[in-house]
């Protein structure tokens, strides 16, 4: 299967980076290519733009998201990681979504509803977050952040959504840690 990885963490050295490393080597391992777009490196702007409302004319996107979404075209599968920062995702990562899941590319309207245009088999999120598993079930804040995020996806086309949370990574031991990095490792060998 032909990944791409969507990265949204600025820190080389930050426990996202082990994830995506991790996540990768499994991919690697399980005999999946993959690319990744980092997206801090490549100073992707995140920002919805007066010509990004020209998808609604049926004109071309900014060369950016032109190059993003070649990369998606060329995938089976998607996986975005990062962090939650405060009640949601980076606005990178948010961005990157708002802007390359355009009307035209990944989906399109009618009188009918939503048509998602993505044939991909499977959307994977995994977010390291702040917080301990208990706040994100007691609030429901775990459960409305992957019902907006599962919804981003599906309604694009993609078939199968997953949405992995690595709690309170800041706090956890060491041996937690490396639980969480097992667990991503496993994830990509048999993705």
């Amino acid at each position: 299967m032909r990944v791409l990885i969507v990265f949204g963490h600025p820190n080389p050295k930050s426990f996202n980076n082990a994830v995506l490393e991790s996540f990768s080597r499994g991919l690697k391992d399980g005999g999946h290519s993959f690319e990744i777009s980092n997206l801090y490196t490549q100073d992707f702007n995140p920002s919805f733009r007066d010509v990004d409302f020209l998808q609604f004319q049926g004109k071309p996107m900014p060369a950016d998201v032109q190059a993003e979404q070649k990369k998606l075209a060329n995938a089976d599968a998607l996986v975005i990681i990062g962090p939650v920062l405060g009640w949601f995702i980076p606005a990178i990562l948010e961005g990157w979504l708002q802007r390359i899941m355009s009307w035209g590319f990944a989906w399109t309207a009618d009188k009918d509803g939503m048509h998602g245009h993505l044939k991909h088999e499977k959307g994977l999120y995994i977010f390291t977050t702040g917080n301990p598993e208990e706040f994100y079930e007691s609030t429901g804040l775990g459960a409305a952040m992957s019902k907006i995020l599962h919804s981003t996806l599906t309604e694009a086309g993609i078939k199968s959504v997953e949405t992995v949370f690595l709690y309170q990574v800041s706090a956890v031991d060491d041996a937690t840690r490396q639980q969480y990095l097992d667990r991503v490792y496993r994830l990509g060998k048999g993705f």
